[in-house]
């Protein structure tokens, strides 16, 4: 038993987690200064109550100034002024839609109709006045009038304000507005004071102002004056604050608050009203701290706080009476519904905690109940037994206020880690984002430099210990000496578990009963332990003991159906160990698990791989040694380590949330390295294909079972091994020897495809066939058997216009797109590097061109004869098809595409004899940025040529049906590009490709 407190000292405060204590008087001293970006009022206040106050009402206006309001939903009340925009809408004899503002003389003065003066007049009596004028002007025409930006009014803002001067607000702005506009009351401005000044015509009586007072507004939300809409020219005064007074203590909206502007003291009831009254029902103290006219301080609890009345410089600290909670007592730590329960519910700790009330992974030799003694206010740790609790062995009734602490498997852990382990090696500072566990352990270090904790066995023994770095638990944070309580009751356990290190227990539990708490031999959850035998298994663990059990044991880790450490005794071997239906998952898997071994004598760390599949079918055995930890590794796991392809091919994403939890483990290193480099490369055609990590050999036969089995194309009879030297050899999967052959690490086994008939994908033939639609196609099939299986062609084809268009061609010729797209963006780049603005329009002629290069849809488009007559006569002209080809053969055309740099791109009548320069007069003749000399022919089968039309040249160019004159653009503005010579055929590419896709849509 331990008194609550004893390892902190004075400064250090109780533990958040205990509720049930009483109230703290009210400060009687005055705290250090609050640091932060506080006002001098309330840096003032906070020093004196003791918590940071807030001026109230100041948080209220927006840091940015307001946007420029816009039109909005406009009235038809709305009273126009000069700089009002409007737009005015003629429907009738006359049709427009213009904006007009409103000018300086308070005018509209609208297209082909007479002034009207605006100024003053409402948006209603403007529609009537505009549509007699237009009346007048255009008759049957009517006018729809509606304001697109109301005007700007200025409004001066003076005084304690963050922007002072004129502010710019919309003519709909409230004095909310333009405070906001000036930034905002700064906190040494009154909120209830402010004083408006409407802007005064010739023969007004000079004003006072306007009183406003923000606390209406935002306390209730009324604040009429407030919300009065400002005119041209008001002025707006912020006098500085004036009397204040500040609430501080369980109030809903505890700050300072200013007095009134018409009372210099304020009742208690009133203030605390605007402190949102009190956050919990129930009498309550209070206490006010005056200022006495020689400026001491003088505090006075208040009998009748409703009556008393405060005044400028008063405090007032309200507290609740009583704090305490009666009837209750918690539950907290590694449980489901950590919180209070309710004492007569729960007299005694078995009816506190069950089986089912426990997180997934709870300590059971060791949890903590805190007291509190009878007729005082100290709190006391006594350990539990929660096992002895579950089984029904400890009934002890419980008490008002107690709490039970529960402790998990993290938390155990914890007290072996790297920062406890520090400060048990004679470190006395602990880390500065320390959690207060760690800082009231050092504190307790230090305050008993000659304890068990600072110097004694356990201490020199954990010395060689090696801990991990995990986070502090919240338990240990919350309730910082439930630490320091684990240490002492803890035993050093220095086997017979997977981790070495502190595990405290609550009385003289033998170390077997430890080590079975620690993830040691095996028993049932909460049933009494198994006795293995030896000496130190029966030895009493007790508190400062160190443990270091001598029964030989074994463990079984990772994909195992119950892992856990287990006595070697009886089982000497490997398959003894995963003999059983309780050792091996059935995802496990199974051509390589790992033992890892520690050698006493040599200190030396081995990995021992192993076969599970060898193992369970008795093909294979091992011994095992003391203290071997035997590894099973998932599926999830080893495709995650060796990048396992799915069947497509395509590596498979890690291991995700759904997945077992081992398959999400962070494996040792030295295994992560062993599995990789003793992989076996799987391919071809099995189901998932990839890298297969084995022990010492598997066969053909496993490593096929393990990759999901052959797939449905699998030759059997042609299977290639390639061995880790190079050598390669053959076989026949049809002999039943041949699959039992072995495979060792760095191997590589391929089971070829049987050779397919078929194409994996069809081709798509359409337009004039009989038949038209997609057809499945033999290798080596060529274009004229399609057009014979599609029927032939129809009496209205035009084979010579053919369209091929092959996927293949078209990834090439997005690539060439791309590429040039890349080359003009990187001379973009040099230029724009040597600031030469000359080139300004370039660079953007350029931009426009790589956007236009990235943006085009390349068709994929190959010249071949689809005539079957020519095919016939000419086999070696038959294009052999491949998979995805689409084939369009049109109707005889009567039209001649011009396209391109022509002012009107246009599809000419096809005239026999026609020349090129005709079918460009069709088209309006080239445009200015066409470059005549690099205008070309497209032909019908898709191949191109060059026109030449100057004056000189008497060469005709016969023009077929279904071609294409394209007319490309000048690169010109090029010339200074590095690589100009290739801007024509960039153009010109730009030119052929918006032909093609033209001629493919009709």
């Amino acid at each position: 038993m331990i008194v609550w407190g004893l390892a902190t000292s004075a400064a250090e405060p109780p533990p958040p987690a205990l509720h049930a204590r009483p109230p703290e008087p009210l400060p009687q001293t005055k705290p250090a200064p609050l640091p932060g970006a506080l006002s001098a009022i309330e840096a003032a206040y906070s020093e004196r109550a003791g918590s940071v106050l807030l001026q109230f009402g100041y948080d209220q206006f927006g840091a940015e100034p307001p946007r420029r309001d816009g039109s909005g939903g406009v009235q038809a009340d709305y009273t126009l002024g000069p700089g009002d925009e409007l737009l005015v809408t003629l429907r009738g004899q006359k049709s427009s839609s213009k904006r007009h503002i409103i000018d300086a003389a308070g005018l509209l003065t609208a297209d082909d109709v007479r002034p009207v003066v605006a100024q003053g007049l409402t948006l209603a009596d403007l529609r009537a006045q505009l549509a007699n004028a237009v009346t007048a002007s255009f008759p049957d025409t009517e006018v729809y009038v509606s304001v697109t930006e109301i005007r700007r009014i200025g409004v001066l803002v003076t005084g304690a304000v963050a922007r002072p001067g004129r502010q710019d607000v919309g003519a709909f702005a409230t004095l909310i507005d333009a405070l906001t506009a000036a930034g905002g009351v700064t906190r040494a401005g009154s909120l209830r004071r402010i004083r408006l000044f409407h802007a005064q015509t010739a023969g007004d009586v000079p004003s006072t102002g306007l009183p406003v007072d923000l606390y209406d507004l935002f306390m209730t939300g009324d604040g009429a004056s407030a919300g009065i809409r400002l005119r041209d020219g008001d002025r707006i005064f912020v006098p500085p604050l004036g009397p204040t007074v500040a609430l501080a203590g369980p109030l809903k909206r505890p700050g300072v608050y200013e007095l009134p502007p018409d009372q210099d003291r304020l009742p208690a009831a009133a203030a605390r009203d605007m402190a949102g009254g009190f956050l919990r029902p129930g009498a309550h103290r209070a206490l006010r701290y005056a200022i006495g006219p020689n400026g001491e301080e003088l505090a006075e609890e208040l009998a009748d706080a409703d009556a008393t009345r405060l005044s400028d410089g008063d405090l007032l600290l309200m507290a609740p009476r009583r704090e305490d909670r009666r009837g209750d007592l918690r539950l907290d730590g590694h449980v489901l519904r950590p919180g209070p329960r309710a004492l007569e519910r729960t007299p005694s700790i078995t009816a506190l905690v069950s089986a089912a009330d426990l997180g997934p992974s709870p300590y059971l030799p060791f949890a903590v109940l805190a007291s509190t003694r009878p007729g005082g206010r100290a709190r006391v740790l006594q350990p539990v037994d929660l096992g002895a609790v579950l089984n029904g062995r400890d009934r002890r009734t419980l008490a008002e206020n107690d709490v039970l602490y529960v402790l998990g498997a993290d938390d155990v852990d914890f007290l072996t880690s790297e920062p406890v382990l520090e400060l048990l090696r004679g470190a006395r500072e602990p880390a500065p984002d320390a959690c207060r566990g760690l800082v009231v352990l050092a504190r307790a270090l230090t305050a008993q430099p000659d304890g068990p904790l600072s110097s004694g066995p356990q201490a020199r023994a954990a010395a060689g210990l090696t801990g991990g770095r995990t986070p502090c638990p919240p338990l240990f944070d919350a309730v910082p000496d439930l630490l320091v309580f684990a240490l002492e009751h803890a035993s050093l356990l220095m086997g017979g578990v997977p981790r070495p290190g502190f595990y405290p227990s609550a009385g003289r539990g033998s170390a077997t009963e430890l080590a079975i708490a620690a993830g040691g031999p095996e028993a049932g959850p909460y049933d009494d332990p198994p006795s293995i035998g030896g000496a130190a298994q029966r030895r009493p663990a007790g508190a400062g003991s160190i443990l270091e059990p001598d029964t030989p044991v074994y463990e079984l880790i990772g994909h195992a159906r119950r892992p856990g450490v287990r006595p070697l005794a009886g089982v000497a071997t490997l398959r003894d160990a995963l003999s059983g239906g309780d050792a091996l998952r059935r995802d496990v898997y199974p051509l390589l698990g790992v033992i890892e071994r520690f050698d006493r004598r040599t200190l030396a760390h081995r990995l021992l791989p192993f076969s599970p599949q060898e193992v369970a079918s008795g093909q294979a055995n091992r011994a095992l040694a003391d203290g071997d930890r035997v590894r099973l590794l998932s599926i999830a796991e080893v495709r995650s380590l060796t990048s396992l392809s799915d069947k497509d091919g395509k590596p498979q994403a890690p291991p995700t949330d759904s997945e077992p939890a081992d398959a999400r483990q962070t494996l040792p290193e030295g295994v992560a390295a062993l599995v990789r480099e003793r992989g076996v490369q799987v391919r071809g055609a099995v189901r998932i294909p990839g890298t297969y990590p084995v022990a010492e050999t598997a066969s053909v036969e496993a490593l096929l079972a393990t990759a999901g089995g052959p797939a449905t194309t699998a030759d059997f009879s042609s299977v290639e091994i390639t061995t880790a030297a190079g050598q390669r050899r053959r076989l026949d999967l049809r002999d039943g020897a041949s699959a039992r052959t072995a495979l060792h690490p760095g191997d590589s086994l391929r089971i070829n495809p049987v050779p397919q008939a078929l194409e994996a994908r069809a081709v798509t033939i359409s337009g004039a066939v009989r038949r038209p639609g997609s057809y499945d196609v033999a290798r080596g099939e060529t274009l004229s058997s399609l057009i014979d299986r599609a029927g032939g062609l129809t009496e209205e084809a035009y084979p010579a216009g053919t369209s091929f268009l092959r996927d293949s061609e078209r990834k090439r010729e997005r690539a060439w797109f791309d590429q040039q797209a890349r080359d003009l963006e990187r001379w973009m780049v040099q230029e724009v590097e040597k600031g030469e603005a000359a080139r300004s329009d370039v660079v953007g002629l350029a931009r426009q061109l790589a956007t236009q290069l990235r943006g085009v849809e390349p068709l994929g488009r190959i010249v071949v004869e689809a005539d079957p007559l020519v095919l016939r006569q000419r086999p070696e002209l038959d294009v052999l098809l491949e998979p995805d080809d689409r084939i369009v053969i049109p109707k005889r055309p009567l039209t001649v595409t011009v396209t391109g740099e022509v002012l009107h791109p246009t599809a000419a009548q096809f005239v026999s004899g026609k020349t090129a320069d005709g079918y460009l007069r069709d088209a309006g003749g080239a445009s200015r940025n066409a470059d005549d000399a690099r205008i070309f022919l497209v032909l019908p089968d898709g191949r191109a040529q060059p026109l030449s039309l100057s004056s000189w040249n008497h060469t005709v160019t016969a023009i077929p049906p279904g071609s294409s004159i394209v007319v490309p653009r000048d690169p010109k503005p090029f010339d200074l590009m590095e690589f100009s010579k290739n801007m024509g055929t960039i153009l010109g590419q730009l030119a052929i490709s918006a032909a093609a896709i033209a001629v493919i849509s009709e």
